[in-house]
């Protein structure tokens, strides 16, 4: 009996030493893991950190940026709409365009006028010339008879 006694002892000897040995390895684990998980925290807050630092650097470079050129462009052309001022152009050559050739009508219009008013007022004067060298061939001819 002693021997099996003692087996037993042994046995239950092992099984304590391997259960505290199981039982430091949990703490050992458990100790890790919250340094593991506090770093990892530390890290994942430095991190967000970093990127709001960087995000808002980002955006305060980027405005200054957009105001540089915004003052570097003022005196650009391209800030008028180009299209909408080369259609009023159009529009007034357009117009000018057709108030000169009303102009050119009315004054060829004038000059036709003219010429005709000369023609008319040539043709219907009367001939005296004619009507004297008429009158004349009417007397000689009186005379002869």
């Amino acid at each position: 009996m002693d021997s099996s006694a003692s087996e037993r002892n042994v046995e239950r000897d092992r099984l304590l030493r391997r259960m505290e040995h199981n039982a430091r390895a949990r703490e050992r684990a458990a100790k890790i893991s919250g340094i593991l998980y506090d770093e990892r925290n530390k890290k994942k807050e430095a991190f967000l950190q970093e990127h709001s630092d960087f995000r808002r650097t980002f955006l305060s470079t980027m405005a200054d940026r957009e105001q540089r050129w915004t003052t570097k462009t003022q005196a650009s052309p391209f800030h008028a709409d180009l299209w909408a001022e080369d259609e009023r152009v159009f529009r007034h050559n357009c117009e000018q365009n057709k108030l000169l050739q009303r102009k050119k009508k009315l004054a060829d219009m004038r000059q036709r006028e003219a010429y005709d008013t000369i023609q008319r007022k040539a043709t219907s004067e009367r001939d005296e010339l004619s009507e004297l060298r008429a009158e004349r061939r009417i007397h000689v001819e009186s005379l002869k008879i």
